[in-house]
């Protein structure tokens, strides 16, 4: 039956009463999120942190809107093969508990890699506590029709086919590098594939008599790297980026400067390839397992000698080697010991920099047991003066400003919460709970008002173009609303007796406010980059200076309408 009455009461939109539709509720599953990083591999190995696990888990999520997320369980360093993992049985007494009905992981292989049992938890245990499971990756969700758990091993095949495939590979190259064949396309600075026989390496005629000059500079000569570097620098020599760069566009990149780097410098003198051997399997890489890359231990290299000719005399090679031992061994820069405990001293590396050149600032040791920060462009970029800074003043500086950002949050917080007590703070709290419920009342009338809108026009009481009107009205409508909702929430939440500011940076206060003595987790949570300038002065960049800045802003602002009351 037509609902002529009602058409004409939605005509005229003025005075209209609008009866609430009844919304047919999604039920909404309490989420555990589940990631674990196997030792099957090794770490460094495996195909994705905790980390980006858990983030894929929570974006999913977000786009899901009968999901919440109630807990996180993680594995670290635990095998697949078994289920006697700590997160994953905490996982099934918060299932058993009810605490979660819905558990949500990457892919079924980080439920484990025993798929047998792990089938069972899906089709068996799973089904029985009335758990949705859900394997993102894979595409499974056990509550969708048609779900088939044959995806999921699909995927698995896919893997193991995958692997099985790269191994077959490593095997014929490695078969091709004992013969002393080149199967690699890229190759060092001074040397290139001979036009004939591209798994053939010859000198390349440009840029070897370079490389002989290096060697020849560092054995001959007695000069350091940086020094080389800058020597080359000054001469105009283009560097193995630019070079390469030259042989792919035959031309130089824009804006072009000839910088050699000492690191450079010392990768060039150690590499076998210039003595005329081949030098392989010095990396390890998952290429299935999103690339990742990792340096193999010197007896799993192989070297092949004379697979091609040398760009330098053996003698000039060894002669290096020589040299290169006795740096490393004598220098307190390089030698392994005080590399590692400068490494553990070190709070802040990548993130301090030369204010003036923009280059690494790297932490030295002195004879006599201090420790400093010196610019690394130095030698390499023109016009960068000098500069070194003590190790103990870059940390009492950072401490000092860390403690400082500190205490005016506290005071700023405390100020806030005392304004919020006051009668008229919890007035106007009320007022602007009351404007939020105006608003959601407003909403839920558009709702109301689009669902009626819809009904009107599939009975045809309304054509195509009036539906497409309205429609718009109510979609602008709806957005001003949600956006206005938005704000006064915001607004709100500054009226709240217990104001709270952001959750990570309030926990890193709590948890550091009564520490006098700098720590590397201290830096790491609150240190975003320092600038040294001339003469030692350091500024220091905190991750939370732009909150800290709104939050004083706001307190002036409040103390200010306060007082003017």
């Amino acid at each position: 039956m037509a609902r002529k009455s009602r058409k004409a009461g939605f005509v005229n939109m003025g005075k209209a009463e609008v009866t609430p539709a009844v919304k047919e509720e999604k039920p909404v599953f309490r989420a555990g999120l589940y990631a674990r990083l196997s030792l099957e591999s090794g770490a460094d190995k495996e195909r994705g942190t905790i980390e980006n696990q858990m983030g894929l888990l929570k974006n999913f999520v977000e786009g899901a809107d009968d999901i919440v997320v109630e807990c996180e369980y993680m594995d670290v360093s635990k095998t697949g093969t078994n289920f006697e993992r700590d997160g994953f049985e905490e996982m099934m007494r918060d299932i058993r508990d009810g605490r979660i009905n819905c558990v949500v992981v990457k892919d079924l292989s980080r439920l484990g890699r025993n798929y047998v049992e792990a089938g069972n938890y899906v089709e068996r245990v799973f089904p029985f506590f009335e758990v949705r499971f859900i394997a993102v990756t894979d595409g499974y969700d056990s509550i969708r029709e048609g779900a088939d758990l044959s995806v999921c091993m699909a995927n698995i095949f896919n893997e193991f086919y995958s692997k099985d495939l790269a191994k077959k590979i490593r095997a014929s190259y490695r078969s091709h590098w004992k013969k002393g064949s080149n199967v690699c396309g890229n190759l060092a600075y001074g040397l290139m594939s001979d036009p004939m026989d591209r798994h053939h390496i010859i000198a390349d005629p440009d840029t070897a008599p370079v490389v002989a000059r290096i060697f020849e500079m560092f054995v001959n000569e007695g000069m350091g790297y940086a020094q080389i570097a800058k020597t080359l620098n000054e001469d105009g020599v283009v560097g193995p980026k630019a070079y390469k760069h030259f042989k792919r566009t035959k031309e130089l990149p824009r804006n072009y400067d000839a910088i050699w780097k000492g690191h450079t410098i010392a990768r060039m003198l150690c590499n076998p390839y210039y003595a005329g051997d081949s030098r392989h399997n010095e990396h390890g890489r998952d290429g299935f397992a999103e690339k990742k890359q990792w340096r193999e231990p010197e007896e799993n290299w192989i070297i092949v000698e004379d697979t091609h000719e040398p760009v330098v005399p053996r003698a000039l090679y060894l002669k290096a080697q020589e040299r290169l031992k006795k740096i490393h061994e004598n220098s307190p820069k390089y030698g392994k010991k005080n590399q590692g405990e400068l490494a553990c001293r070190n709070f802040y590396k990548k993130k301090i920099v030369c204010g003036d050149c923009g280059a690494t600032m790297y932490l030295i040791k002195n004879p006599n047991g201090t420790a400093c920060f010196v610019c690394g462009g130095h030698q390499t970029k023109k016009g960068c003066s000098r500069k070194s800074v003590y190790e103990s003043a870059v940390n009492d500086e950072v401490l000092r400003v860390i403690r400082v950002h500190m205490n005016i949050y506290v005071d700023s917080m405390e100020m806030l919460r005392r304004m919020n007590r006051k009668t008229e703070s919890m007035k106007k709290y009320d007022v602007l709970t009351k404007e939020i419920q105006s608003l959601h009342h407003e909403m839920e009338k558009v709702a109301a008002h689009r669902q009626h809108l819809y009904e009107d026009y599939a009975e045809r009481l309304i054509d195509a173009q009036q539906y497409e009107a309205f429609a718009d009205k109510d979609a602008a409508r709806e957005t001003e609303l949600r956006k206005r909702t938005n704000e006064v929430t915001e607004y709100q939440k500054k009226y709240d007796r217990n104001y709270c500011a952001d959750q990570d940076w309030e926990a890193a206060i709590e948890k550091y406010r009564n520490i006098r003595h700098l720590t590397k987790k201290m830096v790491d949570a609150f240190v975003e980059k320092i600038e040294i300038f001339s003469a030692g002065k350091a500024t220091v960049h905190l991750v939370y200076d732009d909150m800290l800045e709104e939050l004083v802003a706001y307190t002036k602002e409040r103390e200010a309408a306060d007082n003017g009351q």
